[in-house]
């Protein structure tokens, strides 16, 4: 059992459970409510974009997400959302999961405000919103956080490869591609990328590549888990929520 499902079950008695038959409506989009999909399937449908009146959809499955990023954030989800089989909800009190997000640690919190980024700037470039660890956490954990300044085209890591370390980009480029070289992303300054060593993704399912001159701290798997094991196990259970939601809306705004 990884440590998603772990906390996912330590957690339970803090849910209440709801379950719904196929197109039976439930609203998804209420303030400080936070849902996983215990099992079932959900169509999740953005609403239309301004210029080109077209949505996008993905299908939310077991252990998926809803709202977390917005619960924190205090406003309410508004996506469209579609029962499509026999499925089993966990329903958690958003101004808790807010109450937990703002107690992080510093590890902890710096990928909680680099998700919360993710989510709602929609992948822009805003350099004031750049994302940083403390000083003094860099200067206590140094044997552990890796300072890498990396030319173009270096190759950090290739689809398939084993995941075993995460990495922060203090400033320049770098490129997330599918295995047949499809740009999935360009992240800067402020973004990370490699958490599947957090999700318990043992293999990496894409590729790592310095677009542009990069100065990135790459963390130890192992520093990476045993850190965020030192909040409280609801603060843990946020983090890895958010960081699934970014996977989710990567989807849904068509980055995978």
């Amino acid at each position: 059992m990884n440590r998603f499902e772990y906390l996912f079950a330590g957690l339970m008695n803090q849910t209440e459970e709801v379950n719904l038959a196929p197109n039976e409506y439930y609203d998804f989009n209420v303030k400080d409510r936070v849902i996983v999909i215990e099992q079932g399937d959900v169509l999740v449908i953005t609403p239309p974009n301004p210029e080109t009146g077209r949505s996008k959809r993905h299908v939310f499955t077991n252990r998926d997400p809803y709202g977390v990023g917005e619960a924190i954030s205090s406003v309410v989800p508004e996506y469209d959302c579609t029962v499509q089989s026999p499925t089993k909800l966990r329903i958690y009190d958003g101004a808790q999961i807010r109450q937990f997000a703002n107690q992080a640690g510093v590890f902890a919190r710096t990928i909680i405000r680099y998700s919360l980024k993710r989510i709602f700037a929609d992948n822009e470039r805003d350099q004031k919103a750049t994302i940083k660890f403390e000083d003094d956490f860099i200067y206590a954990n140094r044997d552990d956080l890796r300072n890498m300044e990396m030319p173009a085209e270096i190759v950090i890591f290739k689809a398939g490869a084993e995941a075993d370390k995460m990495y922060f980009i203090e400033k320049g480029e770098v490129a997330i591609n599918t295995e047949q070289n499809k740009l999935i992303a360009l992240l800067g300054s402020g973004d990370c990328f490699g958490e599947s060593v957090l999700l318990g993704e043992g293999k990496r399912t894409a590729a790592a590549v310095v677009e542009s001159e990069a100065d990135l701290w790459a963390i130890d798997g192992e520093f990476a888990r045993r850190e965020l094991n030192l909040e409280h196990p609801m603060t843990q259970f946020v983090t890895l929520l958010l960081l699934r939601q970014v996977v989710l809306l990567n989807h849904l705004r068509g980055f995978r």
